[in-house]
């Protein structure tokens, strides 16, 4: 296997992030319990005494975390960047019997049609964004989507869940349909973690199909997080290690916020 540590640069993306990778992401999410990560939403609700009826679930993915809010009675809808994760959404929608109006859009620049009471961010969707600028832009956009006095709830990864070397690490799996190898490293001058996926995906007649995609997460301390939150206007009630409810630390891998729409 070749190793990237010396260059400091990148062979360009074949596809989109979660493009290639959507065919293949609920085999490597299957360990998450996404019912137990409702229940968790749920309890944070419980304690902040507030009742949803309307969630809006950002950066949903093949709309695993989505089923589940609608499938409890919520009125549930999901935006995610990607078409290909979306169309796998909407399929297992149907198969479920379940309404969910699901749209594509960036993070950036939001869709303001309709109003929720709540919104949720989980899976490091908001690492994604590259810059405070676009982190403020996301978050002034969620602010339009909710109404007054509705809740925003996310989680950001921190370094501590990550490689902090500069060296690439390796990973991979060879499981049943496919072969993923995985290398990431940190970039401190920047605080961006890059993440390069090769995928092997078995077809017919004893065939793999080759796709590559980078990923690039940022990491945000939780004070700039709540300096950001306060500029679009949201109050930040808590931030807690996530699947608990107590205050975090900060030192905690991954943290959720929960905030609320002045």
């Amino acid at each position: 296997m070749s190793s990237r540590k010396d260059s400091g640069k990148a062979n360009p993306a074949k596809a989109a992030p979660y493009s290639g990778f959507a065919a293949i992401y609920d085999q490597i999410m299957a360990g998450v319990d996404y019912e137990g990560w409702v229940d968790y939403v749920e309890s944070l609700l419980q304690h902040f005494e507030y009742r949803p009826q309307s969630v809006i679930d950002l950066a949903c993915g093949t709309g695993s975390s989505t089923l589940p809010l609608a499938a409890r009675g919520y009125r549930a809808s999901g935006i995610d960047l990607s078409g290909e994760m979306l169309q796998l959404a909407r399929a297992k929608a149907a198969r479920a019997g379940l309404t969910v109006d699901f749209q594509q859009g960036d993070l950036r620049s939001l869709p303001r049609e309709k109003r929720y009471d709540l919104a949720l961010l989980f899976q490091d969707g908001l690492n994604y964004l590259l810059t405070e600028a676009e982190l403020s832009q996301a978050f002034t956009g969620v602010r339009k989507l909710l109404s007054p006095g509705g809740y925003f709830i996310f989680d950001l990864t921190r370094p501590s869940a990550r490689n902090r070397s500069e060296e690439f690490s390796f990973y991979w799996a060879d499981e049943e349909g496919y072969t993923l190898i995985w290398e990431s490293c940190y970039r401190g001058s920047t605080d961006i973690w890059e993440i390069f996926l090769t995928l092997f995906i078995a077809e017919e007649g004893g065939l793999y199909r080759k796709l590559q995609e980078q990923h690039r997460e940022k990491d945000y301390p939780p004070e700039t997080v709540e300096r950001l939150l306060e500029a679009a206007g949201f109050e930040l009630l808590q931030i807690c290690p996530t699947y608990h409810v107590d205050r975090a630390g900060g030192d905690e891998p991954k943290l959720t916020f929960v905030a609320r729409r002045g």
